[in-house]
């Protein structure tokens, strides 16, 4: 690495750009030296100040100012002053002695006369302190040998001994170590400035978070019972509202078909009513039969008057025939007119049986359609059973009972013989009893099932007489059919045989007539039989007319009594849906009511009554137990008490910072544990480098000195710190705390001032052990070791060496020598410039003089001259050039 370039603009008197460059190397090894000239105050240490400016100095002492803002040109009576100063120092760094991957660097400095500055590294912002480590690392610096300007060559021998020891830092090439050890010892104090702060933090908020993680768990906890709590009363309050709603549910369905059997059945009753009244309405026939009566009464005067007539003929036909002698004529006239009469008598009763044959036969469909109802209302009532059989699950030894009842109902309804259905009856009612008895031991007297069975037995019973009543009917019908239909076979026969009779009859009076004349009686006969007839039909229309209002007066009788007797059934029946109607009322409101008071405490238990409603039956659940576990889960949460729900937000944040501040602490601690064994690494490093480097430049220090004095005799000695200095007792080798016991320290709050000074020590002393450096000389001739009682010219001489000793061991990239050698003679400023033509195969020199020999030496030559308006200006010569 070598420098190529430097651009100053505005810096001190500098005002204008002004470029300097400077020659790399001369041949294959020599690197060239460059030689600065010019007059008093025309402004060539100007440039040696902008080299150290560029490089990082901070000092305004040393760069000859007091205002950081006096290097900016400040202008002249010509010239103004400038805002800026800006200094660009351009490095080959093709060999990579900067650890940088860039074969040029080009380090740029501003100064902007409001305060602020800007480095920048090829033209990229950077800090001081990457620059003073790169430049560490490339080793050279503005506060070492690379710059030696005006008086330092002196006082570096009038320096401290520890000032001594900072620049022996550099020389030896420790310097970056250096930087890296003071920026670990920063973290190191920093990182134990944060642990001790952190540990703080978290020693005032443990017991909270203690106290907070407490109240968290109990909420868990409480948060756990709620939730097997809700699972709980869910299961629990679902199954019971869903059985009280069934119950309500069924008894409402059960008191609206009720109700719609009620509906029809007032329908029935009132229809039976109208029919009641109109059959009372009908009750005029009264008035037609006495009307009918008249009228028979004179059709009979009618009848029984020619019948008188013919009576009174007959007999004096007789009468003539007796006179006659005709007795057996006699006799069989009056014979045919009883057979006459007796077939006259048999037709009108054959005609009456025939048509009450009729009537009883229209009587009988409609006796089979009260049959068939009854029939059904026996099937229905074994339905009513099976139900019934149903509800009484639990009624283990009842149930098979039941069943064969309804088995036994169902011959009830197969047979006809009413003495069979009387004695089946009897049994199936002593068997319903025997089952109410055992139910009623078993359910209670007020259960449901209990109730159904009586409601089954009554009605059982009621619909066992209607059938009774029926089957009698049936029968007394069936009987009366039948006999009346016998009586009319037998009086057609008897009939018949008249006819036949009256038949022989009639032949006899024809075979014994012969001789007497009967044509006159005949013929009087016949209208008298004519008229007879008349009367007679009329008789027969009459009493006809009469039976059919007389039958249908025992019709309507008969029908009224069965509709009053139907009217009584169906309001019993009535009577007895309204019982049962007021049943299922009551059931019904009762479990309304009871469906209210769960809803109202399941809002105020579970709140969610739609999740109720909408939770299955399907799981089998005791409610007993399980209102135990209800009521031992709220006591346990009444044990828990009310905790703020806002406790868990809190605990969230506190356990947040805490576990961040842990965090912290275990990075600090990591930290703290990592920078305690780099300070170690380092410390050895620099030991180490500084000891092999620092026995090479007192060896060469020698050499030089015996150069430029002609003999004599110098070193360089150490001066180490005290054997048992002022320190923490555990600062040594073995100072550094593993992880582990930080951790704990800083747990147990044992970390604070004594670690704090600790640091301070380790920062005050430099891992070497060393106090400071001192130099002896002894120039030929001279007993003198001390380098205060040197001559002025000694003791440069005495400087130069040890610069000298220093480039030769440890050589910078370049070295800037502003009038070092102005206090020397001419013989030993020969002596230095054969030095420097020495040296320059090592580094490259900028050399600025007034002396001659150091000139002739120089590959260039840059004049600095000054104008009236105070700003300085550069001639360069290339001397190679002008030598050739």
């Amino acid at each position: 690495m070598y420098l190529e370039k430097l651009e100053i603009q505005g810096f001190k008197s500098f005002a204008n750009k002004n470029l300097l460059k400077f020659p790399g190397f001369i041949d294959a090894s020599r690197r060239g030296i460059t030689a600065v000239v010019g007059p008093n105050g025309s402004g060539k240490s100007n440039v040696a100040d902008a080299v150290r400016w560029v490089l990082g100095e901070q000092s305004m002492k040393t760069l000859r100012g007091k205002k950081s803002e006096d290097v900016i040109f400040s202008g002249s009576d010509i010239k103004g002053k400038l805002g800026m100063a800006e200094v660009s120092i351009y490095l080959n760094n093709e060999d990579k002695q900067a650890p940088i991957d860039y074969t040029e660097l080009v380090i740029t400095r501003r100064l902007y006369r409001n305060g602020d500055s800007e480095y920048l590294l090829n033209t990229n912002r950077v800090r001081l302190s990457d620059i003073q480590i790169l430049l560490a690392k490339s080793k050279f610096g503005q506060k070492t040998y690379s710059v030696i300007g005006q008086g330092m060559v002196e006082g570096f021998l009038n320096t401290s001994l520890s000032e001594r020891k900072e620049f022996f830092d550099e020389a030896t090439g420790v310097k970056q170590y250096q930087i890296k050890r003071d920026e670990s010892l920063n973290k190191l104090r920093g990182s134990y400035e944060n642990l001790i702060q952190a540990q703080m933090l978290i020693n005032e908020i443990e017991p909270r978070l203690r106290s907070l993680t407490r109240q968290v768990n109990r909420l868990k906890k409480r948060d756990l019972i709620e939730k097997e709590l809700k699972s709980e009363q869910t299961v629990y309050y679902g199954r019971i509202w869903h059985e009280i709603n069934n119950k309500f549910s069924k008894y409402n369905n059960e008191f609206l078909e009720l109700e719609k059997t009620k509906f029809d059945k007032d329908k029935k009753l009132t229809s039976l009513n109208k029919q009641l009244a109109a059959l009372e309405e009908e009750g005029g026939s009264a008035d037609k039969l006495g009307q009918l009566q008249e009228k028979l009464n004179a059709a009979q005067a009618s009848k029984d008057e020619f019948s008188t007539q013919l009576a009174k003929l007959e007999a004096r036909t007789e009468i003539k025939l007796e006179a006659n002698g005709k007795f057996d004529l006699s006799f069989l006239m009056n014979k045919k007119s009883d057979l006459a009469k007796e077939i006259e008598l048999l037709e009108e009763e054959i005609a009456t049986q025939e048509k009450r044959i009729a009537i009883s036969q229209e009587g009988e469909g409609e006796i089979e359609d009260a049959r068939s109802a009854i029939n059904k209302k026996i099937e229905g009532l074994n339905q009513q059973l099976k139900m019934a059989n149903e509800k009484v699950d639990e009624l283990k030894p009842v149930h098979n009972r039941l069943r064969a009842v309804a088995g036994r109902l169902g011959e009830v309804q197969a047979r006809e013989d009413i003495g069979q259905i009387k004695a089946i009856i009897k049994e199936i009612e002593n068997e319903i009893k025997e089952l109410i008895a055992i139910a009623e031991q078993v359910g209670g007297e007020n259960t449901e099932e209990t109730a159904d069975l009586k409601e089954v037995y009554e009605s059982l019973e009621r619909a066992a007489k209607e059938k009774d009543e029926i089957i009698i009917k049936i029968n007394d019908n069936n009987l009366r059919i039948t006999a009346r239909t016998e009586r009319v076979k037998l009086l057609k026969e008897k009939q018949d045989n008249l006819k036949a009779e009256i038949s022989r009859v009639e032949q006899k009076l024809e075979q014994q007539a012969d001789g007497f004349d009967l044509g006159s009686v005949h013929e009087q006969q016949t209208k008298i039989k004519q008229e007879l007839m008349k009367a007679n039909n009329e008789v027969v229309q009459v009493k006809k007319a009469i039976e059919e209002i007389t039958t249908q007066d025992e019709v309507t009788r008969s029908k009224l009594f069965q509709l009053q007797k139907d009217y009584s059934s169906m309001q019993q029946e009535i009577n007895l849906v309204n019982n049962k109607l007021s049943e299922l009322k009551i059931n019904s409101t009762r479990y309304e009511t009871k469906l209210e008071d769960l809803e109202i405490e399941i809002r105020e238990e579970y709140g969610d009554l739609a999740k109720i409603k909408l939770s299955s039956l399907d799981e089998e659940v005791e409610p007993v137990k399980s209102k135990e576990k209800i009521s031992q889960l709220k006591h346990q949460l009444e044990l828990i008490g009310g905790i703020d729900p806002e406790v868990e937000g809190e605990y969230d944040d506190t356990k947040e910072r805490f576990d961040f501040l842990s965090g912290q602490i275990n990075d600090f601690t990591n930290a703290v544990g990592s920078l305690n064994k780099i300070i170690k690494e380092l410390d050895l490093t620099i030991k180490a480098q500084f000891d092999k480097e620092f026995k090479i430049i007192a060896d060469n220090f020698v050499k030089y000195f015996k150069i430029l004095f002609n003999g004599g005799n110098a070193k360089i000695i150490k001066v180490m710190e005290p054997e048992e200095p002022e320190k923490p007792k555990d600062q040594g080798e073995n100072s550094e705390l593993a992880n582990g016991e930080v951790r704990e320290k800083a747990k147990e709050g044992e970390i604070g001032m004594a670690d704090l000074k600790k640091i301070k020590f380790l920062q005050k002393h430099n891992a070497t052990g060393l106090a400071g450096i001192e130099i002896q000389a002894t120039p030929p001739g001279k007993k003198i070791k001390s380098v205060a009682m040197l001559s002025g010219g000694e003791r440069a001489l005495t400087a130069i060496a040890l610069i000298s000793a220093i480039i030769s061991s440890n050589p910078s990239p370049f070295v800037v020598l502003d009038e070092v050698d102005a206090a020397l003679d001419e013989a030993n400023s020969e002596r230095l410039a054969r030095i420097l033509d020495e040296l320059s195969y090592k580094t490259q020199f900028i050399v600025i003089t007034h002396n001659r020999a150091s000139m002739r030496k120089a590959n260039i030559l840059y004049g600095v001259t000054m104008g009236n308006d105070g700003v300085s200006k550069l001639l360069s010569i290339k001397l190679d050039e002008v030598n050739k």
